[in-house]
């Protein structure tokens, strides 16, 4: 072969890598994905507004790694299922005690932090999960399942125990004084409560950390892709914008 037929045919082959490299590029990055999500939960998730903080932190996140996100609103628990099926790319709020045979976890990604909330002026002191069964208490709906057994056995005790799936209106009865103690995410609380009042009432509260904090993760069907989120969320935390989003939903860690 003389030397310009070899120097074409150099040409032609870094020309179809090339092709070959930006298909793949395109394929990998800039990809517009499907990622399923409980119904609003906020200010974890505002459904009707496609936000709220956990929805910003991945789609920044995602942003970073090139992809533009689809949000696919489900009943919780089944996240699982739809990824498994394959019609969504990942799955937001995943543990490993929910079916993830054959899933890839990413690293946590977010922490929901369950707690006892009283009014400062009731004075009401809680040391253990069993001091709550000598107070009325209203918890988020199946929060004697999801909390454990001491608590399903304290709360069995409580002079009046209701569990609502409206958490407003667990907010509404606390801030009335219908109820010594709501057991809710603090986040979720804090919130609330600027809707009701308009501003926070963290400052009237006493917050009682009895329970163990709840780090969740994303489902992916692709170790690759994961394991770009993992290394992309780590940046994220470190940078401004992360500050700036948890300034934006007082958002407290």
């Amino acid at each position: 072969m003389s030397g310009k037929a070899m120097r074409h045919l150099n040409v032609q082959i870094i020309t179809v890598t090339a092709c070959i490299l930006a298909f793949v590029s395109i394929s990998a990055f800039g990809k517009k994905l499907s990622v399923s999500v409980g119904w609003t939960k906020p200010p974890y998730v505002i459904e009707k507004m496609n936000s709220g903080f956990e929805l910003e932190l991945v789609k920044a996140v995602y942003k970073r790694m090139g992809h533009h996100l689809e949000f696919v609103y489900v009943p919780f628990g089944r996240s699982n299922k739809l990824i498994n099926a394959g019609k969504v790319d990942a799955a937001l709020t995943m543990t490993q005690k929910m079916d993830v045979k054959g899933l890839h976890l990413s690293d946590p990604y977010i922490v929901y932090q369950n707690a006892a909330i009283s009014l400062k002026g009731r004075g009401i002191d809680l040391q253990s999960i069993e001091a709550l069964r000598h107070h009325s208490i209203v918890g988020f709906q199946n929060a004697s399942i999801v909390l454990g057994r001491n608590y399903k056995l304290a709360v069995e005790q409580s002079p009046l125990y209701l569990e609502l799936p409206d958490q407003r209106t667990q907010v509404e009865m606390l801030l009335k004084g219908k109820v010594d103690v709501v057991v809710m995410d603090i986040n979720i609380f804090n919130y609330l409560s600027r809707e009701f009042i308009g501003r926070s009432h963290m400052d009237n509260v006493d917050i009682h950390r009895l329970f163990p904090s709840s780090p969740y993760k994303m489902a992916f069907s692709d170790p690759k892709l994961r394991d770009i989120f993992n290394k992309q969320l780590v940046d994220f935390k470190k940078s401004e914008e992360f500050q700036d989003l948890i300034k934006e939903y007082e958002f407290i860690q």
